[in-house]
């Protein structure tokens, strides 16, 4: 039985619980769990990944700030060297020779006398106030033992006293340093109260730097420092072990690990030159796809028309993870990439594309490494003796290739949307000796090739059997991209971020582009486009909309500056709506963001550039002035655009891109999602965005009705296919959230405007969760930063808090609904459980095999605000920009009380019913 309730809205504050959890999320559920480090020392950093860890240690020269890498659950530390003086530091030329006793040969390092006063305040001064300043408020203290290889015995005593005073004189002048020691037994006794934690390497395992090898420890000085760890822990002061593990053997990796944890230190087993991702408390789940293409493939060398960008990226979005792309042209990543990556994924434009930057050698590395690789269509280079034997493949030998080729053999993960078609002139003829064969063909001659497997080292997919083009502009998937990469590249099982969907239900969001704002409606006694859309559209459908302006149309020295004036009035009323959001189009709404940008085959939308009279296209007009307008002469009180809708053919550079983020606005438009009934293919479904070097484009969701008209040129009431789109995007999976995107111009015709009143309608027909596009930016962002780290048998979720939606297969089992997991609930679609997750940016994901019996979110259309568990007892609040019902399980004999009205002994499911705005809900249970 289900027990409705419908409640009236009152107003609502804050919980202070709420701000205790954002601020201070390990207070509330991270308490019981033990402390997690890493140590970085590598250039390139995994940002993202490393805020798994509470700890990160880094080298301060390596490029990364403690601003860069943000505060939160995850905090920088700073590696510092106080026995010895690193000649490549900046500050050791300043450093006379008096202060020096010595020189460490394996690491060319000066030993320092750190028994003078004179020496510590200069450490003081010149090491460590400059990074205080630079946002560091802990530090990782090495050296302290550097002094026994040059300082007599008798001087012992000194130095360690003279490193007991720099420990006590750092925390003097920084009282809320907290500081890691890296062994420094000899004066632990004496500063045990000021150190953070105590850290020692080579537990179980080592290298060797004389011969350069990896190794076992021997038993008697494992024993020997274990008794010592022990003695520190004993004395309240968490222990941390950092071993070394050929990164290639990941498992010994793992298994070093579990036994450091056993002994109850954390620990960090990492590589040598501690420049991989390592494995520690958790281990990080790499949500990074390396995507290797050929720079030299499509329209003018934008990555957005290459291969790997217009299919690949999409469904690897679905699964969870991101793409990192990379030009082969350029020299290729280095060092230690597993850990790093989850795989690679590379498709080569020709079979020479990866010959110049050495890609042979690259796949060994990688494949020795363990990193699983894809290959798409070709693999960039010969396919010589050493390289088939390393990858386990085996080429035919033939004198000639008979036509016709056809199928002798074909797994179900062939014949996608296309099935295979064989051809002579894209033949393979290749054996793979290991692995799995999923379509093998012959030739009339028996020339055999096997065309697609999945192998021990990840997998390819050779000729047209990857995508098939269908036409000039619409094309089919062969194989099934899904089941593919995810068999292919080794994918685990695991909770994966979600921006389609909020707490079970699908979002729902609407964004107008400035384009038509001054245009005349076609029908006797019309307005402007502008206002017609104001009392037709917007007024009358009142759910989180983004309005964007092309300035140059509406300021006094634009085009029309004698009709400004009323132009402005009408942005004005706009923007006065409470669920409108303000944005810019642009100034000039530029076709090209990009000077020596080629055509693209779209030359007939360049009509759309407004021509201004003596303006030279300039960033800073089109994108910092614009907003600068908007905010200043039409947004109202309280009210700041921070959203940028790109134009023409959304193809900035990574400056135009980077200019948004600096200007702290938020950006999307471009992408290609325009599946119909009559291009029914995931081919035209666009990933989440692409990266404009170090800043992030988001793509809308789906195309503008400018898409299904033509270009605007006819059949003016196209946009009502948006509806195919929405269902197609819907089923049979959730690929994105349903996105009513259009321009002014559509409420300038009849047909458009019934159109788009349609797609309104039809949403409103829905189970739909409104939210603003600011909102859908910030998810696909958070999206990008989630981080999932496994625990034993936990999962570990961190992010910015702007995605609160993970994903598991039903398969995978039930989530745990416990004290200190921050899971509020959960729901099913298909062949997927979506977990709900709430406030802070962090939470754990455990499994079973049956369903919780604890009370669960099941679905709710709006935003969570609040929430914690207490025994069998849950206190949720809510923001809702819509009116919304919020769908509650395991609620049987429980009282739940809702702003003013309570319900006793409820018997079965609930479903509440609210109005528009906040809500606290408290589900009290015997």
């Amino acid at each position: 039985m289900t027990q409705i309730m419908r409640l009236n809205p009152v107003k609502y504050c804050h919980h202070l619980l709420l701000l205790i959890m954002i601020l201070l999320p390990s207070a509330v559920w991270g308490e019981t769990h033990p402390l997690s480090v890493a140590f970085y020392y590598g250039k390139q950093h995994p940002v993202n990944e490393l805020h798994a860890f509470d700890i990160v240690v880094i080298d301060p020269d390596s490029g990364l700030t403690p601003s860069d890498y943000g505060r939160g659950q995850s905090e920088l530390f700073a590696y510092v060297s106080v026995g010895e003086a690193d000649p490549a530091r900046s500050y050791t030329k300043q450093m006379p020779d008096r202060w020096i006793i010595g020189e460490n040969q394996a690491w060319k390092s000066k030993i320092v006398d750190v028994s003078s006063e004179e020496w510590r305040r200069f450490f003081l001064d010149h090491v460590v106030e400059p990074l205080w300043r630079a946002g560091y408020r802990g530090f990782f203290l090495d050296t302290l033992d550097s002094y026994r290889m040059a300082a007599p015995a008798e001087a012992f005593p000194r130095m360690e006293a003279g490193l007991v005073a720099a420990v006590h004189d750092i925390r003097k002048r920084h009282p809320e340093a907290r500081l890691i020691l890296n062994r420094g037994f000899e004066i632990f006794d004496r500063v045990k109260d000021l150190a953070y934690a105590v850290a020692a390497e080579s537990l179980y395992q080592n290298f060797n730097p004389a011969t350069g090898k990896y190794g076992t420890v021997d038993a008697n000085d494992r024993s020997w420092l274990t008794s010592r760890l022990r003695d520190i822990r004993g004395a309240g002061v968490p222990v941390i072990v950092i071993d070394y593990v050929d990164p290639a053997n990941r498992p010994l990796m793992r298994e070093t690990a579990d036994k450091i944890k056993s002994l109850g230190f954390t620990p960090w087993v990492t590589d040598k030159d501690l420049a991989g991702l390592g494995i520690g408390s958790v281990e990080v789940m790499p949500r990074t796809v390396l995507g290797l293409y050929d720079g030299g493939e499509g329209a003018g060398g934008d990555m957005f028309f290459t291969n790997l960008q217009r299919y690949v990226v999409m469904p690897l979005n679905y699964l969870g993870y991101t793409v990192e792309m990379h030009d082969m042209r350029e020299p290729l990543p280095a060092g230690i990439l597993r850990g790093r990556y989850a795989g690679g994924v590379i498709w080569p434009y020709s079979t020479s594309s990866g010959e110049k930057q050495g890609l042979k050698q690259w796949i060994l590395n990688c494949v020795e490494q363990g990193l699983p690789l894809v290959f798409l269509e070709r693999f960039g280079i010969s396919l010589d003796s050493d390289l088939t034997s390393s990858l386990g493949l085996a080429m035919e030998q033939f004198t000639q290739l008979a036509p016709p080729a056809k199928v002798i053999a074909k797994d179900d993960m062939v014949g996608f949307e296309q099935q295979p078609l064989p051809r002579i002139d894209a033949y393979l003829p290749v054996r793979a000796k290991n692995g799995r064969v999923l379509l093998q063909l012959s030739t009339a001659n028996g020339v055999t090739s096997d065309a697609v497997a999945i192998t021990p080292w990840g997998g390819y997919v050779s000729g047209p059997y990857v995508v098939t083009q269908l036409m000039e502009s619409q094309a089919a998937w062969v194989i099934d991209p899904f089941r593919f990469f995810s068999e292919a590249l080794k994918l685990p099982i695991m909770p994966v971020p979600d921006t389609t969907t909020e707490n079970g239900v699908r979002l729902l969001l609407a964004h107008v582009d400035g384009d038509g704002f001054e245009s005349r409606a076609e029908w006797p006694g019309g307005k402007l486009a502008s206002e017609e859309l104001l009392s037709n559209i917007l007024k009358r459908y009142r759910i989180p909309t983004a309005v964007s302006f092309i300035t140059s149309t509406l300021a006094p020295d634009g085009l029309y500056p004698q009709k400004s004036a009323r132009y402005e009035e009408v942005a004005r009323d706009i923007l006065a709506l409470p669920w409108v959001e303000g944005a810019s189009h642009s100034f000039s709404h530029p076709f090209r963001w990009k000077p020596d940008q080629e055509d693209t085959g779209v030359e007939a939308e360049i009509w759309h550039t407004v021509d201004v009279p003596g303006y030279k296209f300039d960033l800073e007009s089109e994108i910092s002035d614009s907003i600068n307008y908007i905010n200043n002469r039409l947004m109202p009180a309280g009210k700041k655009a921070r959203l940028f809708l790109w134009t023409g053919n959304c193809l900035p550079a990574g400056d135009a891109v980077r200019l948004t983020y600096e200007n702290g606005l938020l950006n999307i438009n471009g992408g290609s999602t325009i599946i119909t009934n009559s291009n029914r293919t995931l081919t035209a479904v666009a990933p989440l965005g692409i990266s404009r070097g170090k800043w992030f484009q988001v793509f809308a969701p789906n195309q503008n009705e400018n898409v299904y008209t033509n270009l605007w040129s006819r059949n003016f009431y196209g946009y009502s296919r948006i509806i195919e789109t929405f269902s197609l995007t819907e089923s049979p999976r959730r690929l994105k959230p349903v996105n009513i995107y259009y321009h002014f111009y559509s409420a300038s015709k009849e047909a458009s405007l019934s159109a788009l009143r349609k797609a309104y309608d039809w949403a409103m027909g829905q189970r739909l969760f409104g939210i603003f596009t600011s909102e859908y930016i910030e998810k696909v962002l958070d999206f990008n930063r989630t981080v999932i780290a496994r625990n034993s048998d936990e999962w570990l979720v961190r992010n910015g808090g702007s995605l609160r939606q993970m994903r598991i297969p039903t398969h995978a089992g039930f989530p745990q609904l416990e004290e200190g997991t921050n899971l509020a609930g959960y729901s099913d679609l298909g062949d997927n459980r979506y977990l709900h997750l709430g406030p802070g940016g962090e939470a754990r994901v455990r499994l079973a095999v049956t369903p919780p019996t604890a009370v669960s979110l099941e679905y709710a259309a709006a935003r969570v605000t609040d929430f914690t568990r207490s025994g069998k007892n849950m206190r949720i609040s809510f923001t809702g920009h819509t009116p919304f019902t919020v769908n509650l399980t395991g609620t049987s004999g429980c009282t739940i009380n809702t702003d003013d009205t309570t319900l006793n002994s409820v018997k079965g499911d609930t479903i509440v019913t609210l109005t528009e705005g906040n809500h606290d809900l408290a589900v009290t249970c015997k």
